[in-house]
């Protein structure tokens, strides 16, 4: 694992335990089953990632059905991109979801926690979200940053511009960067 990764596996630690999550996130096995991230998804849209009737909060130790929730997950992910963002997906990273499931593949999953926290950053609730970022350490402010760059960079916004053509996330310019990602929305990353 090298530092950069280390540092932005940490970033969403960090960020997802600031969120009262069922499970505690602080392994990469606690986000590799895809739980903790459906969680999460599921409190800034329920009505989108509507949580499974039986759902479990116990991990499962078999890979197979990890592997199909995962499946389940990334399919509303990328539906939501396209649904409700009105964001096309052909150019974004695509997960080795067997990878995670079964081995908890770190490069997948971060692929999948960047894929969750750009749904987060442009969702309805997308303030609540901001200011979570805001409360985190600089060094993860920067880390999440730049996973959101990461995906902005491959999705259309509105308008069929490309957020990574038309604006650029400075290091240090972190509330400009939420502000643009954000549509704009004056006030809500100014403290940063």
């Amino acid at each position: 694992m090298s530092d950069t990764q280390q540092k932005e596996l940490d970033a969403f630690f960090a960020f997802f335990s600031s969120f009262h999550l069922t499970r505690p996130v602080a392994s990469l096995s606690d986000l590799s089953d895809g739980a903790a991230l459906f969680e999460f998804l599921s409190l800034i849209d329920a009505d989108y990632f509507r949580q499974p009737t039986r759902p479990s909060a116990q991990p499962s130790d078999n890979w197979v059905l990890r592997f199909s929730g995962l499946k389940r997950i990334y399919r509303l992910m990328t539906q939501y991109f396209t649904d409700i963002l009105h964001q096309p997906t052909s150019s974004i990273e695509v997960p080795d979801l067997q990878a995670m499931a079964k081995d908890h593949s770190l490069t997948d999953t971060i692929i999948m926690c960047r894929l969750t926290i750009a749904i987060a950053v442009q969702c309805e609730k997308n303030k609540e979200i901001i200011e979570k970022i805001q409360g985190l350490s600089e060094g993860d402010q920067h880390c999440l940053m730049r996973a959101i760059e990461q995906i902005m960079t491959k999705v259309n916004v509105p308008g069929n511009q490309t957020v990574g053509e038309s604006y650029t996330i400075r290091e240090g310019d972190f509330g400009e960067g939420l502000c643009l990602i954000t549509g704009g929305t004056p006030g809500i990353a100014d403290k940063l």
